[in-house]
């Protein structure tokens, strides 16, 4: 081998290695925009992939999961769904238990490497969203019992959460140097500046008032009127506005439950920071979302001509998603410099080796040299997460005629409008279910009791155009 060929060498993989550097979130960029704007095909496939790895095991299930809901087939659905509920939970006389270590918390991670490298833990709005829709896969597949049962875990969480003592999502601290330390504190603030806006607009990242409503209505459908009441009035505690749905209007006819899920949750992006290492900066990336606020759609619902109701956005999946992100980073920056330091320092040794030593020392530089470049491949900011959830949840509740076959949903800000046929039969609320996740917007219709044959239909989208 001679200095030459070493050099070509080293090369070669330097040039794989970067080339393969964004190779994970470009797929995420590229997935998220197969649903709303392709044929889902490759975001299936991605999916599908990830759900048969080991890091992305959970997440690539439950986005898998996911996307077999919005092509209809809700029996495939809950069969990818299930397994992984059910190993996250123990079964108590109290109630179900959600197991230690099952949600994103306290990780951590060595300094090769990066958060990329461990298995994804769902944060805990995810899992409940996740026990929503197997709720939702249940009521339309006739499982009452199921539907049950599942939205009782999706409150389960959330009590077990808040009587927690510690945060379930502080990352552990590590013992750093004193210029780890500020750099940590400095990337910190910046990205958390940045998050605030969003974050601060809920007072936690795993608290959901839909399904604490959810599970209200089961217990008022099965004259259970006091555990209705609590489920209720958490609902309400957590988001004010849901608490005028809790009661159906007077008189008799068909008590329909419009829910909208409006667009999809956004994503995270890597973000490079310069920060001083041994006085030269070096761009260090880590995780961040960059949009501001949402501005829920403006959603009504008409029968006949004449607007009956205006949807109401109950939870704000964005805020959640940005608080939740908000309360990991200290954990994430401090691991993120930590690495680069002990990069760049294995990099400044090498760049000292005198070469014409012999192969020897030519060995360690091309060695450093080959794992910061192999490091790169992994060192990616952790952009993670389950993309086809939606922005906002919205609801309307509403009583019709016995006879009324049909309601029309329109958006006030597009104009774009998509009529509904309700099925006749069945006792109890019924819902229309309407996801709008663009490319892929479906309308379901089921019941909460049974009494008809749900519906499922693929529509047009009612936000249009790319976003």
């Amino acid at each position: 081998m001679t200095y030459n060929n070493a050099i070509s060498g080293i090369a070669i993989v330097l040039c794989t290695a970067f080339c393969g550097c964004r190779t994970s979130y470009n797929e995420e960029v590229a997935a998220r925009n197969d649903v709303m704007f392709g044929s889902g095909n490759f975001a299936m496939q991605r999916a599908t992939k990830m759900a048969g790895s080991t890091v992305n095991r959970k997440l690539g299930a439950f986005e898998l999961a996911r996307l077999k809901m919005l092509r209809g087939d809700f029996r495939g659905s809950s069969s990818v769904f299930a397994p992984q509920l059910e190993e996250m939970f123990d079964e108590t006389n109290e109630g179900p238990i959600l197991k230690k270590g099952q949600i994103a918390g306290n990780i951590l991670a060595g300094t090769v490497g990066d958060d990329r490298a461990i298995p994804y833990e769902l944060p805990a709005f995810e899992l409940i969203f996740g026990l929503q829709y197997q709720a939702v896969n249940s009521l339309i597949l006739g499982d009452h019992g199921n539907a049950r049962a599942y939205l009782r875990r999706a409150t389960a969480v959330q009590e077990q959460l808040k009587e927690e003592k510690t945060d379930p999502y502080a990352d552990g601290g590590e013992n750093v140097s004193a210029e780890n330390a500020q750099n940590a504190s400095t990337a910190s603030s910046e990205i958390t500046a940045k998050l605030s806006p969003v974050a601060d607009l809920v007072r936690s990242s795993y608290e959901n008032a839909f399904a604490w409503y959810l599970m209200g209505l089961f217990f008022t459908n099965e004259n259970d009127p006091s555990n209705a009441d609590i489920a209720y009035r958490e609902a309400g505690r957590i988001n004010p506005a849901i608490t005028q749905f809790t009661r159906p209007a007077p008189g008799a006819g068909q008590d329909v439950i419009v829910v909208y899920e409006d667009d999809l949750v956004d994503q995270q992006a890597p973000v490079k920071i310069p920060l001083p290492f041994g006085g030269t900066l070096w761009s260090v990336d880590f995780p961040i979302y960059n949009e501001p606020a949402h501005i829920p759609s403006t959603i009504t619902v008409e029968r006949g001509g004449t607007m009956v109701a205006t949807c109401v956005p109950v939870v704000n999946v964005q805020a959640l998603a940005y608080r939740h992100l908000r309360d990991r980073i200290p954990g994430v920056t401090t691991r993120n410099v930590t690495r680069a330091a002990v990069k760049i320092a294995a990099q400044q040794v090498a760049n000292h080796v005198n070469t014409s030593n012999g192969y020897a020392d030519l060995a360690i530089m091309l060695g450093v040299f080959a794992f910061n470049a192999t490091s790169t491949v992994i060192s990616e900011a952790d952009t993670r997460g389950w993309q086809t959830l939606p922005e906002h949840v919205q609801i309307a509740r509403i009583r019709l005629p016995p006879d009324a076959q049909s309601i029309v949903l329109r958006n006030a800000r597009t104009g774009l409008a998509c009529e509904v046929a309700l099925p006749p039969g069945g006792a109890g609320p019924r819902f229309v279910w309407f996801t709008d996740a663009r490319g892929f917007a479906t309308v379901s219709v089921f019941p909460l009791l049974g009494g008809f044959q749900p519906t499922w239909t693929r529509v047009q989208s009612l936000i249009g155009g790319r976003p």
